[in-house]
């Protein structure tokens, strides 16, 4: 049976986070889902761990400042445009954070662990540094169980709940996505236990999904819920649609820097703003229609070059009769008399 998963912003974080939750944090340097970062501190969900492999902007900088997560398992998280991450490292000095840093390359792995249904995998990374003595809570050693030699182990992840942002997604909950995604959304999303919640520029038609199934990267099936979202990734870039808003980064990391401004700008831009939508409008506001203009992509909505993948139909070899030769035919004419004979 079909289901409609679509609802609304606050719908879906209502719904589906829960105070105490392990969030899987999506995107990248591109696509971090800072609408339903904005939603999860207007309704104010505490006691957050999260996971992700490297994110920018200062999205989950943000929820952390805002008093929404205690715990973080981490890559790499920054906002590149002011060079830190004031948030984090003021909870962190202040005790009120625990924050576990591994490699990028061992954060992916604990995600494909974790999606694979496995309590743990080897990797050749980490081993030697002093992860390995500051990170007990992901990083092990152990015995290789069939030479004796010893390996480091990565501990699997698996979030309650996934929140990613993407292109494109239809009303039953297929993601497309597509340019530098996530280096582990497809791993860290699909390996949630209860699901994900996807934040999309457009809710397309199943028939769509179905066409280009190469960009899937997250079934109906693992979804929860969809929701349209127009800007959901704003200020990073969300590819064919807008691109990365330097100046208004730059504009979140100095709020977050000064301690004592940071609840202005939640006043301001998260509590004062109903949904996005209303924040959206608020930016135009203060920065003028020409601020989303800037990042309007160069070609449009479509690639450079385009491909036409094809598609053969199977129904062509109807009626055609089975390829044969004078060897091949006595080879099957002698097997048929001697499984006759039997």
């Amino acid at each position: 049976m079909e289901i409609d998963k679509r609802m609304t912003l606050k719908e879906a974080v209502a719904k589906f986070i829960h105070d105490g939750d392990t969030v899987y944090y999506g995107g990248f340097q591109i696509m971090v889902p800072m609408a339903l970062t904005y939603e999860m501190i207007r309704q104010k969900k505490r006691h957050l761990t999260t996971l992700q492999a490297s994110t920018d902007v200062g999205g989950l900088d943000l929820l952390v400042g805002a008093g929404c997560v205690n715990e973080m398992h981490t890559a790499w998280t920054m906002n590149w445009y002011v060079k830190a991450v004031y948030c984090m490292r003021r909870a962190f000095q202040n005790g009120h954070l625990k924050r576990y840093d591994i490699s990028n390359f061992g954060a992916t792995t604990a995600m494909i662990a974790g999606f694979m249904g496995v309590p743990f995998m080897p990797i050749r990374g980490n081993t030697g540094c002093d992860m390995m003595t500051n990170n007990k809570a992901d990083l092990r050693i152990i015995d290789d169980p069939f030479t004796g030699e010893k390996t480091t182990v990565v501990r699997a992840w698996r979030a309650d709940v996934a929140i990613i942002h993407a292109q494109k997604v239809d009303r039953l909950g297929n993601v497309i996505a597509w340019g530098t995604r996530g280096v582990t959304d497809e791993f860290g999303a699909n390996g949630a236990k209860r699901g994900v919640i996807v934040t999309a520029e457009e809710i397309v038609e199943p028939e769509m999904t179905r066409s280009d199934p190469d960009r899937t990267i997250v079934p109906y099936f693992k979804t929860l819920a969809v929701v349209h979202c127009p800007y959901g990734a704003h200020p990073s870039a969300c590819r064919g649609y807008y691109g990365l808003d330097i100046r208004f980064a730059q504009y979140l990391g100095k709020y977050q820097r000064h301690a004592d401004l940071l609840s202005a700008f939640l006043d301001e831009w998260v509590y004062g703003c109903e949904d996005h939508a209303a924040f959206i409008e608020k930016y135009k506001s203060k920065f003028g229609q020409e601020g989303l203009d800037r990042l309007k992509p160069v070609l449009g909505f479509k690639p450079k070059f385009e491909v036409d993948y094809g598609y053969h139909d199977p129904a062509v070899w109807k009626g055609v009769p089975l390829y044969m030769d004078d060897r091949l035919q006595a080879a099957e004419e002698a097997l048929a008399k001697k499984k006759g004979g039997k």
